[in-house]
């Protein structure tokens, strides 16, 4: 499991379930603020249902962390 392989995963969820996702320069930016978040440049909580779906479909067991997000390689 990566940080990228997160983010895919989280990206297709994202447009499954938002209308503003399907916004690729709205997507962008908050992806960005995403990725800031997992590398620890910022602190914001996951949470929600495409950050749970995205952790299990990598293979995250429970509910995903900030500490097990940022703990994934790469």
């Amino acid at each position: 499991m990566t940080k990228q392989d997160f983010l895919v995963a989280y990206t297709k969820e994202l447009k499954q379930l938002y209308v503003w996702a399907k916004d690729e320069a709205k997507l962008t930016r908050f992806l960005a603020g995403v990725s800031a978040t997992l590398s620890a440049e910022k602190k914001r909580t996951p949470d929600g249902p495409a950050v749970l779906a995205a952790w299990r479909a990598i293979g995250g067991k429970g509910h995903p962390t900030l500490k097990a997000l940022r703990a994934l390689d790469g």
